[in-house]
């Protein structure tokens, strides 16, 4: 019996028709994979993940596939996107048994939930040195059948492999400041690409923690370089077929490294993160291109991705009609057939629309930036085609909300209203916050997504983070309240002060190694984001534990760091924002006097990744702020900056601001 009709979540709900008895992950599934003696077929995916898709059609809706796994396996399927702890221990074991990872992940494991063999799409026939996929499971059936004493002996090897990775041990290692910079620098020269932009050769992830990382640099050395490989970077991603040319949002990656063909999901992490990025690329260089990419994406996350309650859906698919792609491609007749000759020879040269395309034969949009022509009918041309696409079929939505997902786009509204000035950014933010305390709140407690009552540290993390933002952001002091309380209590769930680190989940005993990770993947890493939002509240606050949190968790980081900071870029901005230079600005006075919104203006819009700003409020909380101390009776607008921690004249207007900073 297929029991996944019962489910909440779309990815498990698509497979809830196929022919394989799936359960849910849930004790029932290891009680019974114990009671029969059956290995247990873990395999994990997401709702727009190609590769899922296509095994599912090849393998799971296939009768004698079924009929294998049902006589033979306990088989269970989670959705990565719901369940992150269950994916991060076990994609760790198929990286460590297949060499590489990725989804869908097949892991086959004991009633216990140890792994003994993994990997990721099976095909249906050998193909490409990759085995079908019930050869594997016939040899692993015999396998267990008949040599359990070699199955029992990787299980113990893999366990050995995962506990050490997880280790709690770390060396310590005192970090030279200018080892370290020179070191980032030496590994952003050889892995950075100079001609298109972003790191190594392909497949090419946007990789934005990474980027910001760049922004650290020019900020310290103001040499022009890092505003160089950031302008690469985005102008080639703005540009490239990674880029939706009609309808905005960014795909996941670019399978090329010149970021034209793209694996087209388009993922609400990636979007809020490039939000941000693009946001704080362009106070370091400002560029009429990233202003103009800023409102596509604002409308694209509104106008496709949004809710009636306000929060974000989790992802679009790759696909439609079966065909990756077919929703974003063109072919030459049918742009020639569809357009006016004029139109039609403009946007040859203006997209490099070719007789032979660029995938399949069609022909993905992207900006040839050779052009050198203009044609005031482009925005014409856009509708024209925007209507024609929309008469094709779209791509499944995955309606799922993630909190942690949501969080990020709540930052990167703040950032794009602090460099637009945009009122309708910051209201959308405030509107999103509130509706994740109220739909994935309760008690305290935040939930990652609405369909179980689990959260994990990068919902509390990435949320408190946003909350830092709000308050950056709007100077309303709620924001910093809740940000504060948020933190600790991600302290109370997630820090363990016995072992000095952050776990990823609370302390339970439903998986065999409770995980913490300091590495950044596609998204930041989730103990720096909540190590830095320590640091924040010290800075706020002037309440020490914090500060001794984040150097402590820093410390755990320390020999990574010290080795390959480039692979840990969050754990670097942490060692930025506590080793640079720090500012602490106070507004003080009438929020309503034109300096104040002046000074708060051009204050947001530049580029202080190591400053906090405070305005005065009439608010306790605020008043009692180390910062606020002699400066809340201030009748006339003043503002107060403090560089490492040595305090100049309150500045009364714009020029000596602008001067000063």
């Amino acid at each position: 019996m297929n029991r996944l009709k019962r489910e909440k979540s779309e990815y498990l709900l698509q497979h809830s028709n196929n022919p394989v008895d799936w359960f849910p992950w849930c004790n029932e599934a290891f009680e019974k994979a114990k009671k029969e003696d059956k290995p247990i077929f873990l395999s994990i995916g997401y709702s727009s993940c190609h590769w899922c898709h296509v095994m599912e059609k090849e393998s799971f809706e296939n009768d004698e596939t079924a009929k294998l796994l049902n006589e033979n396996f306990i088989s269970i399927k989670v959705d990565r996107e719901e369940r992150p702890d269950i994916d991060s221990l076990y994609m760790y074991s198929v990286q460590m048994i297949n060499g590489n990872g990725g989804w869908p992940a097949s892991i086959f494991m004991d009633f216990q939930g140890r792994p003994f063999f993994a990997g990721t799409y099976f095909p249906p026939k050998d193909h490409h040195n990759i085995p079908a996929f019930n050869t594997i499971l016939s040899k692993i059936i015999d396998l267990y059948k008949n040599h359990r004493k070699s199955i029992d002996e990787n299980i113990n090897l893999v366990f050995e492999n995962l506990s050490g990775h997880f280790s709690h041990d770390k060396n310590i290692v005192k970090i030279n400041n200018s080892n370290l910079y020179s070191l980032i620098e030496a590994q952003i020269k050889q892995s950075f690409d100079f001609n298109n932009g972003g790191f190594g050769d392909f497949p090419k992830f946007p990789e934005t923690s990474k980027l910001f990382a760049l922004m650290l640099l020019e900020k310290k050395y103001n040499n022009q370089y890092g505003n160089k490989l950031l302008s690469t970077t985005l102008k080639s991603m703005i540009n490239g077929g990674i880029f939706d040319q009609l309808g905005g949002g960014f795909s996941r990656y670019s399978t090329d490294k010149k970021w034209l063909v793209p694996h087209f999901e388009k993922m609400l992490y990636d979007n809020g993160l490039l939000l941000s990025t693009i946001s704080k690329a362009c106070k370091l260089n400002h560029q009429q291109l990233y202003i103009d990419t800023i409102k596509k994406l604002v409308d694209f996350l509104n106008n496709e991705m949004k809710n009636s309650n306000n929060l974000f859906y989790s992802s679009q698919d790759a696909d439609s009609g079966g065909v990756e792609g077919s929703y974003y491609t063109w072919s030459y007749e049918e742009l020639d057939n569809q357009l006016e000759k004029a139109d039609f020879n403009f946007i040859k040269n203006y997209w490099n629309i070719t007789k032979n395309g660029d995938l399949d034969g069609k022909n993905i949009l992207n900006i040839n930036e050779k052009n050198q022509t203009k044609s005031n009918n482009l925005e014409k041309i856009k509708n024209q085609l925007i209507s024609i696409r929309n008469r094709r079929e779209k791509p499944n939505t995955d309606k799922k909300i993630i909190t942690s997902w949501n969080s990020l786009v709540i930052s990167g509204l703040c950032d794009s209203y602090n460099l637009t000035k945009n009122q309708n950014h910051i209201n959308q933010a405030i509107k999103t916050a509130n509706s994740i305390l109220d739909n994935l709140s309760k008690n305290n407690s935040l939930y990652h997504t609405q369909n179980n009552n689990k959260g994990f540290l990068e919902d509390y993390s990435y949320f408190t983070k946003s909350l830092f933002d709000l308050y950056n952001s709007s100077q309303i002091s709620k924001w910093l309240i809740l940000a504060c309380k948020f933190n600790s209590i991600t302290l109370e769930k997630f820090w363990d002060t016995e072992k000095k680190l952050f776990f990823d989940n609370e302390l339970n005993d439903e998986l065999i190694i409770r995980t913490h990770n300091l590495f950044d993947p596609m998204i930041p890493n989730s103990a720096a984001i909540a190590s830095i939002n320590c640091y924040m509240a010290y800075k706020y606050t002037s309440k020490k534990q914090y500060l001794d949190i984040a150097t402590t968790s820093l410390n755990t980081a320390s020999e990574l760091l010290s080795k390959h900071p480039l692979e840990v870029p969050n754990w670097f901005n942490l060692y930025y924002l506590i080793n640079e230079e720090n500012i602490e600005i106070f507004i003080s006075g009438d929020r309503k006097n034109n300096f104040y919104n002046q000074a708060k203006e051009y204050i947001q819009g530049k580029f202080l990744p190591a400053s906090i700003l405070v305005s005065q409020e009439e608010n306790d909380f605020i008043n009692n702020l180390p910062i606020s101390l002699g400066r809340s009776n201030d009748k006339k607008t003043k503002v107060y900056i403090c560089k490492n921690y040595v305090c100049d004249l309150p500045i009364d207007n714009i020029n000596d601001l602008m001067m000063k900073l």
